[in-house]
């Protein structure tokens, strides 16, 4: 192999870069991406970016602008890449020119899913997935200011908190009973929505949005299905993304809710891979599945760079992901089963409880809150299909790192 191309220039693609050079290739790297800035991360776009924009750290990048230039890396930012041409060997930029490639990653992501209401475009109406995104969304931050969060998965409910730390005024609406209710199931979104009114966040569960109300080009009310009306100043918008699988379908690539990748991160063309947001792969826990988190994006990225240049890779790992709202470190890996079987360590009243979902005996997923050091742990339970006692579970004398121990 002598070149690789990687369309977008993101976590995941940044990682892939790093690796296929860690791992000593010394070919062609061409990193193609369409917004105009290097590879960054994006959680801090719903925290450290809003709460302070002027004085963002160069932290948020993956590298400084001197690690591409000396490791030989061939950046096209602020370029699209048109069409994956397997025919030419290589993709397609918007300008016509083709980079020759023997190898593609596609690391295309996704974009913010827009609202289906009339005023969607709104200026104030804000959707987070960009660095570009974030400086807009933080220029309507302001102290007093009236917003309204549509959608309380872990972007809204990250804005909410941000934007109540910036001193706004802040409700939020969720379909759903509870917040983050696909990610924590019913009990501990309750949990998380009482903490979210306990710090003055403004609810309304188990509600769909209508419609806008406008004044002078800009959204003035939100409109509610019961009638409601809630005058804001800013709208935010989190309603999940939409998988950029164009590039992958229209070259004939097998692509379901994502692009599908074996364990190898390879597509149904053996020279095209994918990873990241974009990426349908073998399920931990059986079937197929999207992960939309910050891990899967960086670790399989570097799988696929691995299995690009040949080496044994068989990347299938369980959901983990973290969430940081107000004072709350959540943190939670595996999946929640159907009929779970819930052990409690600690005390939630204290937000700081390990909560473990077993199914059959068999430790399925876990939750922290507060507890980063006990996650270190609990990830590997799940990961080796830990069997347990729940006696155990729920005792703090009982060390974790025995129990896991005693699973090898």
């Amino acid at each position: 192999m002598r070149s690789v191309a990687i369309v977008g220039a993101n976590l995941a693609g940044g990682r892939a870069v790093e690796a296929l050079r860690q791992a000593g290739f010394d070919g062609r790297i061409v990193l193609i991406g369409e917004e105009p800035w290097r590879p960054y991360e994006r959680p801090p776009l719903s925290k450290e970016f809003l709460w302070d924009p002027a004085n963002v750290p160069d932290k948020f990048f993956l590298q400084d602008e001197a690690w591409y230039y000396n490791n030989h890396i061939d950046m096209r930012l602020g370029t699209r890449v048109e069409a994956v041409d397997l025919a030419a060997g290589g993709v397609r930029l918007n300008g016509g020119e083709l980079v020759v490639a023997d190898k593609v990653l596609l690391a295309t992501g996704g974009h913010a899913r827009k609202l289906n209401l009339a005023g969607a475009d709104c200026a104030n109406v804000h959707y987070l997935r960009t660095r570009d995104d974030a400086a807009r969304l933080a220029a309507d931050l302001r102290k007093g200011a009236r917003i309204v969060i549509i959608g309380m998965g872990v972007i809204g409910a990250e804005v909410a908190a941000s934007a109540v730390k910036l001193g706004c005024d802040v409700t939020a609406v969720e379909p759903l009973a509870v917040p983050m209710e696909r990610a924590l199931g019913k009990r501990f979104g309750q949990w998380l929505g009482d903490e979210h009114r306990k710090r003055g966040v403004k609810t309304h569960f188990n509600r769909g949005v209508t419609g806008f109300k406008f004044a002078n080009g800009r959204v003035s009310a939100v409109e509610l299905d019961d009638g409601t009306l809630i005058f804001c100043d800013a709208v935010v918008a989190g309603v999940g993304i939409v998988p950029a699988t164009s590039l992958a379908s229209d070259a004939g690539i097998s692509v379901n809710s994502g692009i599908i990748v074996d364990r190898q991160c390879r597509t149904s063309n053996s020279a095209v891979f994918a990873a990241g947001d974009v990426a349908e792969q073998d399920g931990f826990f059986g079937g197929h599945i999207r992960l939309e988190t910050y891990q899967n994006a960086a670790d399989q990225a570097q799988a696929a760079a691995l299995a690009m240049l040949g080496k044994e890779v068989n990347y299938c790992k369980p959901l983990w992901y973290w969430s940081d709202q107000f004072d709350l470190n959540i943190q939670f890996c595996g999946q929640i089963p159907v009929q779970a079987e819930l052990v409690l360590r600690g005390d939630m009243e204290s937000n700081a409880f390990v909560a473990f979902f077993l199914s059959g005996g068999t430790i399925d997923g876990v939750l922290t809150v507060n507890r980063a050091p006990d996650m270190g742990i609990g990830k590997r339970l799940v990961e080796r299909r830990t069997k347990a006692v729940p006696a155990q579970l729920a005792d703090p004398d009982v060390s974790l790192r025995d129990l896991l121990k005693q699973a090898s």
